[in-house]
């Protein structure tokens, strides 16, 4: 065993105990034994708890047709762009889900800036509409929003596959055999990208089935999504509240579980459903080629429109930080000034500071942690499958913290920072993985025999020269965990249990009040701390090519 796998060997040992094994094993054992005391009577009580039925309904509907929808944009999207349009790939994600939800409902509810300049344009809607583009709640505005938050980490992941597979063969064989380039997209090279993406959409539908802090700003009300229910329940004293938490976590375990399985059965349906055809001698449906050819040339328009939205996004959210006196139907605000900044500074301050050191130190650990895995997996000369590194987006996360909640209940452990910081890595680590694994495994090992021939040793070889190859992937990597630390408000709410306030959670607190100004101002910052860190990345990795064509 060499120095260098002496070395991230036990790395990648402790990182996986710490970041995967110790965190779910506590959930199952805490859970277990939660759900063991459940009586019958708790049960029937809870299975007739209202709102039950359709919130369940809510999320089952939403677990899947926002995943599908976006996936299947996303292989749109992928079929007439270059690889080069994932540089844009690392922004989109770096967005926070809330502040984009909150910029998206300025934009397009009823009283949204969309409708005032129409107003202004046409002298309609004299009054905000009753149906518009999007309500500021309702379930249509939650499945876009996730939708279009979906797409770009599909894209990435669909971009990674894609350079495993021989794509312009594909292509030439779908010609030779006299198919054009987009039905050779769809019936060759499609089935076998959907058959790598069953974790990536696996991770998504998860990750939409137990999102909670999105359906709290822009979900439905009474009822709300099923997670949005449980967490409701599991902060109410009421009797029996405590119960219901936790049964309502079970059957978000068991949708996932569900969830998980008919995500296993769309590439073997997606693949006999061509063979079908095939075999038949069929064409497909007119209308399917007019839907297909449709899906593509709106695909196209997919990156100018998320560019757009998000620069609309950031600027709604500044204007309407510094707006006074913004009254339905005027375009701008009567006046601009920074009286909520003055005013909301010494709040803010703290939190930014403790969002900060969170989001940086998670990042840091998930990152150097996903780093360690990926070379112990090379060093041991076998390739690990990728589901264990994923293991923590395959869970509800509702559940998941609500487990980690009775684990320290039971040790008498006391909410703390500490628990926070450590619930953050977990979750930021899988994404790091993501982000570099690609890259990383791709990387042409003959660069490090060449310096190991220049007289390095293999550790002085992986900091000298695999490292600086891989700066752009390691670094988007960090912002990515980065940005999924700013945004996590279950486990932040739930094991700090109010002591410890990010901007995450201040947003959604404040949201409640119904207070626009307020809550703009603190979903920019939480979309400014990402935005900072992207930049200072983008203009380091500038600097370092600029100084190497010098």
């Amino acid at each position: 065993m060499n120095n260098s796998a002496r070395l991230f060997t036990p790395a990648a040992v402790v990182s996986v105990l710490v970041l995967i094994v110790i965190p779910l094993g506590v959930a199952l054992l805490s859970f277990g034994q939660q759900l063991g005391a459940v009586t019958a009577a708790e049960l029937l009580r809870f299975s007739n708890a209202p709102g039950l039925v359709p919130a369940t309904v809510y999320s089952v509907a939403l677990a899947i047709v926002a995943p599908l929808l976006a996936c299947y944009m996303a292989l749109a999207f992928s079929a007439r762009t270059s690889h080069k349009m994932s540089v844009w790939l690392s922004p989109l994600l770096s967005i926070p889900h809330l502040a984009f939800a909150v910029g998206i409902v300025f934009l397009f509810s009823p009283s949204g800036w969309l409708v005032r300049a129409l107003h202004s344009v046409s002298g309609a809607f004299a009054v905000p509409p009753e149906v518009a583009l999007l309500p500021e709640r309702s379930f249509t505005t939650l499945l876009v929003v996730l939708i279009l938050k979906e797409v770009p980490f599909l894209l990435l992941m669909i971009y990674s596959a894609c350079a495993q597979l021989p794509i312009a063969r594909y292509r030439q064989v779908g010609c030779s055999l006299g198919y054009s380039a987009t039905a050779s997209w769809w019936q060759l090279i499609v089935p076998e990208l959907l058959r790598r993406l069953t974790l990536p959409m696996a991770a998504v539908m998860v990750y939409t089935v137990s999102v909670v802090d999105i359906p709290l700003l822009i979900g439905p009300n009474l009822p709300g999504v099923l997670a949005q229910e449980v967490l409701a329940w599991q902060r109410d004293f009421a009797p029996y509240a405590g119960v219901n938490a936790l049964l309502g976590s079970a059957l978000l375990l068991g949708i996932t579980l569900c969830l998980l399985g008919l995500n296993r059965l769309h590439q073997p349906l997606y693949a006999w459903a061509l063979t079908w055809v095939w075999r038949s001698g069929r064409a497909m449906p007119k209308v399917l080629h007019v839907l297909g050819g449709t899906a593509m040339h709106v695909a196209r328009l997919w990156l100018p429109m998320m560019v757009v939205l998000s620069i609309g996004v950031l600027v709604s959210l500044a204007v309407w930080s510094l707006a006074s006196g913004w009254f339905y139907p005027r375009v701008l605000p009567s006046a601009i000034n920074a009286d909520l900044w003055q005013r909301e500074w010494l709040y803010v301050q703290p939190m930014i500071w403790t969002t900060l050191k969170l989001a940086a130190a998670s990042a840091t650990i998930a990152l150097v942690a996903a780093l360690a895995c990926l070379e112990a997996q090379h060093t041991s000369r076998r390739r690990w499958p990728q589901w264990p590194m994923l293991l923590v987006l395959l869970a509800p996360q509702l559940p998941l913290v609500m487990a980690w909640q009775y684990g320290a209940s039971m040790f008498q452990l006391a909410p703390h920072l500490g628990w926070v910081f450590w619930a953050h890595c977990v979750f930021a680590f899988p994404y790091a993985y993501l982000v570099v694994a690609g890259d990383y495994q791709r990387y042409d090992r003959r660069w490090l025999l060449v310096g190991q021939s220049l007289g390095y040793s293999p550790l002085g070889c992986w900091l000298r020269l695999l490292l600086p190859m891989l700066r752009r992937p390691i670094l988007y990597g960090w912002v990515i965990a980065f940005s999924v630390s700013v945004a996590q408000y279950v486990p932040t709410q739930l094991l700090g249990a109010g002591r410890v306030v990010t901007l995450t959670t201040e947003a959604v607190n404040v949201s409640s009040g119904g207070d626009r100004q307020l809550l703009s101002f603190y979903a920019l910052w939480q979309f400014i701390l990402p935005l900072a860190a992207l930049l200072a990345v983008a203009l380091y990795l500038a600097l370092v090519t600029r100084r190497q064509n010098a």
